[in-house]
């Protein structure tokens, strides 16, 4: 995991708070081979062949995450074409990719309820991830890859002892790929993928099943917000 050099990530209607000291920027390399998936690690040669046909597909998306959205975080061996198992018999898959937020406290976003927290982080996330995984033609046409499913995760915000284990909030949400490129090409509205969609929650270890999310409002923080004393690296760019 890399190190907490940033922090910011509350509600939808919450600003982001960051901590800097002088200019930052990745000085180096973008981890994008750790967030893959490695080959061997695949339960079938269908999402072996896939994750090896878009190796560099995939690198690029790690490596615009790392740059371009700082204060998110792709877990390592998250990022690739994993089969969801609430789908039964098969072997569908989605591109799929584990987030982490960092975030700093906030006593506004820790109020709201679960579900709540839920709908600000996908409101927030969701879209602009979904765009950056189907940015590759040849991918998204793929017969072989069947959906998306994009997993986010944050600490819980809770008063506990110094001593006590992290507790983190996680929201995983699977978008099949004809609601995807619904969704994409304008189709439908953000609304209506979120009730396509299959949205999980977990609470610490506690998980809640097919979430509702009742509360969704628009946020396009992520393709408008500068972050103060923030450098790209040189020949980085964010489109």
């Amino acid at each position: 995991m890399r190190s907490r050099l940033l922090a910011g990530a509350a509600a939808v209607a919450l600003p982001l708070l960051f901590t800097a000291a002088g200019v930052m920027s990745r000085a180096v390399a973008a981890p994008a081979d750790r967030a893959l998936l490695p080959l061997d690690q695949y339960t079938s040669e269908k999402g072996r062949e896939l994750g090896r046909k878009y190796a560099e597909e995939l690198r690029a998306l790690a490596s615009g995450i790392y740059h371009c959205i700082p204060w998110l975080e792709v877990q390592e061996h998250s990022l690739g074409f994993y089969r969801p198992k609430h789908l039964g018999g098969g072997d569908s898959r989605y591109l799929s990719m584990r987030v982490f937020i960092e975030q700093e406290a906030s006593p506004d976003f820790a109020r709201l309820t679960v579900a709540n927290q839920a709908a600000a982080m996908y409101a927030r996330y969701v879209a602009a991830l979904l765009k950056r995984m189907a940015r590759s033609p040849a991918l998204t046409a793929d017969p072989g890859v069947e959906g998306f499913t994009i997993i986010l995760e944050w600490l819980k915000q809770s008063v506990r002892a110094a001593s006590d284990r992290p507790i983190h909030e996680t929201v995983a949400v699977f978008i099949d790929k004809a609601s995807a490129l619904d969704f994409l090409a304008g189709r439908i509205t953000p609304r209506a993928l979120a009730d396509r969609a299959d949205i999980r929650l977990w609470d610490g270890e506690t998980s809640l099943e097919n979430l509702h999310l009742t509360r969704l409002a628009e946020d396009d923080f992520v393709s408008t917000y500068k972050m103060k004393n923030y450098q790209l690296d040189p020949g980085v760019t964010c489109p």
